[in-house]
């Protein structure tokens, strides 16, 4: 049998991952107060359905309801069977319409046939049709004592409010990489299977948060493998993985811009996998980075190796070019997944990916344009100093202050008094010096004198300042 059907829970304690929901439940079942409706939703393979088939096990069980049913009665036997009659499960994704559900309607006026309650488990109940969820409204907020709704969906958004509101909600979350590396640990001593180290945290990583899609690889794998022994190969060449150390060596090549070498690494690598799958592995990895580098701390079940690489890329740059680069090659393989010549817009990506080293930063940009105005101040300074205006020279670095400078343009802040043709005598000797026709503007509104007339007549500005015999 299918290690993912064998190993499917059929109790709470079997349940990995949701705690909360477990909780919640057994003190429903103990103070006898079970929600009529109850909604269930989180991603695919959390186990909504699982959960909904044990719900359905408590009620129906001889001696339910109970929070620990025996598993062994005829009706748990049925219902794991998947042939309780008063236990029915619907696919809402190919029974949409408000017909089905009058159908359902109708049925729920009679009585259990062998059981304390009809059960209705709806999976993707957020295919249903408006008119659909319309039609069950009433009978949700009023529905016989011995019916219960189930209901499961991965697109909580999509349900209307009005039907939320009537069901008790209950939110499954992913489960962790660690728990699901040890339910796969347990499945694999029950069967017996020998296992190289580093190929059931590889598995967990890559069920992306799923327990179904966990152990329907490790059957894969199982299939796949020779005898009982499962090794690391094995998974990779199951997943269409490379090595760990090609992956690493990529970001390497990338990080220092090292064109050619990168290209050798995707070349090896690319005749074992998928590009996509490379790329796939390489954001990976530079999220790996950017976590270590926020928090000083690696994920859970990676190798010695994978942590020593991490920690050696992560000091050649700052964060902001790895989440430049993520969002690069992000970019590029949505590229590449629509593109029509694959190998060629992967070659092209990684070129654009090692050219991002060159690239500065935007604090680099920022104060390259911060300093541009004093580099080009400077040169005037020295210009004056080297051609012996020490007048102008000294006025400049004593008395005035820097607001801009490009070639042709200085404007200035005066600090203390200067000469009325200060301006003119600055002006006339760069024209001269640069072959540039230069605006200068000189605020002199920080000036003691000029600063007191000021804030004596409110509202009075400079306009002209002549000097006068």
């Amino acid at each position: 049998m299918n290690i993912a059907l064998e190993y499917r829970p059929d109790n709470f304690k079997e349940l990995v991952g949701q705690d909360v929901l477990v909780r919640i439940l057994e003190n429903a079942f103990a103070m006898n107060r079970i929600p009529q409706s109850i909604l269930l939703s989180g991603n695919s393979g959390v186990g909504k359905t699982t959960t909904a088939r044990i719900i359905a096990l408590c009620l129906n069980c001889i001696s339910g309801p109970t929070f620990k049913p025996c598993g062994s009665c005829e009706n748990c036997l049925a219902v794991k069977d998947s042939r309780h009659p008063d236990v029915m499960e619907i696919d809402a994704a190919s029974h949409t319409s408000i017909d089905d559900i009058k159908v359902i309607l109708e049925d729920i006026h009679y009585s259990p046939i062998s059981s304390k309650f009809k059960i209705y488990i709806i999976d993707e109940i957020h295919m249903l049709s408006n008119s659909a969820f319309n039609a069950l409204l009433k009978t949700l907020e009023e529905p016989p004592s011995n019916v219960k709704f189930i209901f499961a969906t991965t697109e909580i958004r999509k349900i209307p409010t009005t039907i939320i509101t009537r069901c008790q909600r209950f939110d499954l979350c992913n489960i962790p990489i660690i728990k699901i590396a040890e339910r796969l640990r347990n499945v694999i001593e029950k069967e017996n299977y020998s296992i190289e180290s580093g190929v059931l945290e590889l598995i967990a990583r890559y069920s992306e948060n799923s327990m179904r899609n966990a152990l329907f690889l490790l059957n894969q794998v199982a299939l796949y493998s020779k005898g009982n022994m499962i090794s690391t190969t094995d998974i990779m060449d199951v997943l269409g993985l490379v090595n760990r150390d090609i992956i690493f060596d990529l970001l390497q090549a990338v990080v220092d811009g090292d064109l050619h070498r990168a290209f050798v690494v995707l070349d090896k690598g690319s005749s074992i996998a998928d590009v996509i799958n490379i790329f796939e592995d390489l954001l990976r990895s530079i999220q790996s980075i950017c976590r270590f580098l926020i928090t000083k701390k690696h994920e859970d079940l990676i190798t010695e190796y994978e942590i020593n690489r991490i920690k050696e890329l992560s000091i050649k740059k700052p964060i902001i070019f790895f989440s430049r680069l993520w969002r690069v090659l992000l970019k590029g393989m949505h590229d590449i997944k629509i593109s029509t010549c694959n190998g060629v817009d992967a070659e092209m990506l990684l070129i654009t990916l090692c050219h991002l080293s060159d690239l500065p930063s935007p604090e680099q940009v920022v104060q390259k344009v911060l300093l541009q105005p004093q580099q080009q101040f400077n040169k005037i300074l020295e210009l004056l100093k080297q051609n012996g205006q020490i007048y102008l020279y000294r006025q400049l670095c004593s008395n005035l202050q820097l607001i801009d400078c490009k070639p042709g343009y200085l404007a200035l802040k005066a600090i203390s008094e200067l000469d009325n043709d200060f301006d003119n005598s600055l002006k006339n000797y760069l024209n001269k010096a640069t072959n540039y026709q230069w605006v200068i503007t000189i605020d002199r509104c920080n000036i003691p004198a000029i600063k007191d007339i000021l804030s004596t007549f409110k509202g009075a500005k400079i306009i002209n300042i002549e000097n006068r015999e």
